[in-house]
């Protein structure tokens, strides 16, 4: 069964999106601010800051995690319904990144607030790397045969893998690293977000315009083909 990818992809927008304005809702004021002081009131929303550098680096992890959703979605032409449940178990996990965050804002130097946020956030990185990798081998990208583009294609896949493999390893060290350190386990969670803004030097909207013109032209061959 052949699935445009259009809904795949606008389903999945509207789930990131959800998740990402959902985890505000969780930073929550005091109702006793109202009658405090102004010295009071400040140390009162003090006290939300760790809630809100926890909100504010999901949000990037979830951000990021959407923009190379739409990247990979650029390079897919095609979906069949395995990739439709793979694609449903990553935005499980994005869907429970708002919990552990919830944890580390309230309680940031407790070790297991920190072991299930790496925990959450490795196993989404661990189902982005199962979509990506199911599209490679059942050739959902590959529609065409324009051998330069094939190329280009091939060389983002093996970036964007490489990035993957060492995000996943290091949300997997940051669970026991958080047993020994807690700022160890911070550090292992920024590793991936810094990798995501080291340059691919590929333009990726000159290149979706490339794909889809690529699989345009297959596709009206492919047509002749068949009524000839």
């Amino acid at each position: 069964m052949n699935i445009s990818t259009n809904r795949v992809e606008a389903f999945s927008d509207c789930v990131i999106s959800i998740v990402m304005t959902i985890m505000v809702f969780d930073i929550k004021i005091s109702e006793s601010l109202k009658h405090m002081s102004d010295k009071r009131e400040m140390k009162e929303l003090l006290v939300l800051v760790p809630q809100l550098v926890a909100y504010l680096f999901s949000f990037t992890v979830l951000g990021i995690m959407w923009l190379n959703h739409h990247h990979l979605f650029h390079m897919i032409q095609r979906a069949d319904e395995k990739f439709l449940w793979l694609n449903l178990h990553l935005l499980f996990w994005l869907s429970l990144i708002p919990f552990p965050t919830v944890l580390l804002g309230e309680a940031p130097t407790l070790t297991y607030s920190a072991a299930i946020y790496g925990i959450v956030l490795f196993m989404a990185s661990f189902a982005f790397m199962l979509l990506r990798r199911y599209a490679l081998r059942h050739g959902l990208m590959y529609i065409g045969q324009e051998k330069t583009l094939k190329k280009t294609l091939e060389k983002i896949n093996k970036r964007a893998i490489l990035k993957n493999y060492i995000g996943m390893g290091a949300y997997l060290l940051s669970i026991p690293a958080s047993f020994l350190s807690i700022y160890a386990a911070y550090a292992c969670f920024t590793v991936a977000p810094i990798l995501f803004f080291i340059p691919d030097g590929i333009d990726d909207e000159e290149l979706a315009e490339k794909v889809i013109e690529n699989n345009l032209v297959a596709t009206n061959i492919s047509q002749t083909n068949n009524q000839l």
